[in-house]
């Protein structure tokens, strides 16, 4: 019993980042134009992995995902037309990757090396006043806006969603990073985190809000 609750108080300490007032909290990382990702331009198709299960106890995720995915529901024709990328808060410019291929359509979880794989994404690091960090992941190539170490107030069009790296089709790979802990779920729900770092967390399978802190 004692080597149980040993696990159980460790896999908390794991699961749950400490929570302070003053983190960042975000808005949705795309444009929400009626063009863009309004009217259903942009659909939730995976949230976190939490073993099996999203952070809703539900099904939207696969194995391992350490991200929400943000899909063009125009797929290549959308991408191409163009949506913007934004920063979900202020901060500056932390790392950026860009040049390759930006029409990636295959991604194999069991050879991840293949196709155009996992180091050949273009992206986007940006750093929060909190130290938090924010990822914008599989952007179109020579479509980034700011050079690093520019400093961005919150909602700036950063770069247009693609599909550069190991992915199946045009989307936005977000993902929220917490000094000394790692990768965390900006997301609150009955198998996820308790809180919510989101300024309008929204519907599940919906879109978070635009309003920034």
């Amino acid at each position: 019993m004692t080597k149980m609750l040993t696990a159980v108080l460790a896999f908390s300490l794991l699961a749950f980042p400490a929570v302070s007032s003053a983190q960042t909290m975000f808005r949705f990382p795309a444009s929400q134009l009626a063009d863009q990702c309004g009217n259903g331009g942009c659909v939730v198709s995976a949230y976190r992995d939490y073993g099996g299960r999203d952070y809703a106890c539900g099904g939207v995720r696969y194995s391992g995902h350490t991200g929400i995915d943000y899909a063009l529901a125009g797929g290549f024709s959308k991408m191409d037309y163009g949506v913007w990328a934004m920063n979900a808060a202020r901060g500056y410019v932390e790392s950026t990757v860009d040049g390759y291929y930006d029409r990636c359509n295959y991604w194999d979880q069991g050879n991840p090396y293949a196709a155009c794989g996992l180091y050949t994404a273009n992206y986007i690091i940006m750093r929060h006043p909190d130290n938090t960090q924010t990822w914008y992941w599989h952007l179109k190539a020579w479509t980034q806006q700011y050079a690093r170490g520019t400093t961005l107030t919150c909602g700036n069009w950063i770069a247009r969603v693609g599909s550069s790296g190991a992915s199946t089709g045009p989307h936005l790979h977000f993902e929220y990073w917490v000094p000394g802990y790692g990768s965390d779920d900006p997301y609150s729900g009955a198998c996820g985190t308790p809180y919510t770092r989101w300024t309008a967390q929204g519907a599940y399978r919906g879109l978070p809000g635009i309003t920034c802190q």
